[in-house]
């Protein structure tokens, strides 16, 4: 097979934004890179640079050759060794949707080179089935902020309109936490009243995105389901929330599993910067180490840019 390289570019995301458990994402302007073109050998070559690099797999085990993998083996598609020239700039294990970026590149990979035969929502069931819940990988293939449910085998989406898009105060501790430890300290039953909190947090986000008003956002973030179990792992947690809204955050929240921390400011990015290096002073402050920077929602998802 005879193709010209390209670019895959795939965006971070958030998932849950505080109540919308397992249910929203949003992407996030912090983007993965891998540049495909033939392999000069009989043999499949892969590079990469950038965060995490060091920690990756780059053999059978590493997650965007799985999707491939998992895609050729699907739709019944045999490829050329591949050269990839993987540049990260998602941090691994902090709540940015890693390898959901991992496993939507794979599959945007296999199906490029597959003459683009597959729509976007079968891209969305198989990367789905094999990231096992749709929150990241909706937004990370689809951009934008998203509304996801798994029904019957196929995967719900409806983007969230956003009248009034807000800017991001981020703050990334050193520290992982993995998704599976952070899973596994959250209750098996959940009380009526903290169900119904949630549903109407997760009811107000949408609406104040959807509408424009911000100001609703501190109560349209907060949560009963996952992060006050997950302040167990993460004690500054209260910390970085207070001083967030403290400096002008209009709603702050821990980004999927964590330990990322996002505020969503109603301003320019001169306003996100303020709480942003808010959240960076109460952690230094607490002994916490990290990196604060302002970031966007990216409406783009996953795009493949021909060189």
């Amino acid at each position: 097979m005879s193709f010209s390289p390209f670019i895959v570019e795939v965006p971070a995301t958030s998932a849950n934004l505080g109540p919308g458990f397992d249910a929203l994402g949003m992407a996030v302007h912090i983007v993965n890179t891998v540049r495909v073109e033939p392999s000069a050998s009989d043999s499949w070559e892969m590079e990469a640079s950038g965060e995490g690099s060091h920690r990756l797999p780059t053999g059978e085990r590493n997650l965007m050759l799985r999707a491939i993998g998992t895609a050729c083996r699907r739709w019944e598609v045999t490829l050329p060794p591949l050269r990839l020239v993987c540049v990260n700039a998602i941090p691994l294990s902090r709540g940015l949707g890693s390898s959901a970026a991992a496993i939507v590149a794979g599959l945007k990979i296999a199906n490029q080179l597959n003459g683009n035969a597959r729509q976007d929502d079968d891209l969305l069931e198989l990367a789905t089935e094999i990231e096992g819940h749709p929150d990241n990988v909706t937004p990370a293939l689809l951009g934008g902020v998203q509304a996801s449910a798994t029904s019957e085998g196929r995967v719900i989406h409806v983007r969230v309109p956003v009248a009034r898009a807000p800017s991001l105060a981020v703050f990334v501790p050193d520290f992982p936490l993995p998704t599976r430890e952070a899973r596994r300290v959250l209750p098996k039953r959940l009380d009526i009243h903290d169900a119904v909190y949630n549903i109407g947090r997760a009811c107000i986000l949408v609406a104040s995105l959807a509408s424009g008003n911000l100001d609703t956002l501190r109560t349209g973030t907060e949560d009963m389901l996952h992060q006050p179990y997950r302040m167990r792992l993460f004690p500054a947690m209260s910390v970085l929330f207070h001083a967030a809204l403290r400096a002008g955050a209009c709603g702050v929240y821990l980004s999927g599993a964590g330990s990322t921390i996002i505020a969503f400011v109603d301003g320019p990015p001169e306003a996100a910067r303020d709480v942003a290096h808010a959240m960076r002073h109460a952690a230094t402050r607490d002994g916490l180490r990290g990196r604060a920077f302002v970031s966007s929602i990216r409406d783009e998802g996953a795009a493949v840019r021909l060189i």
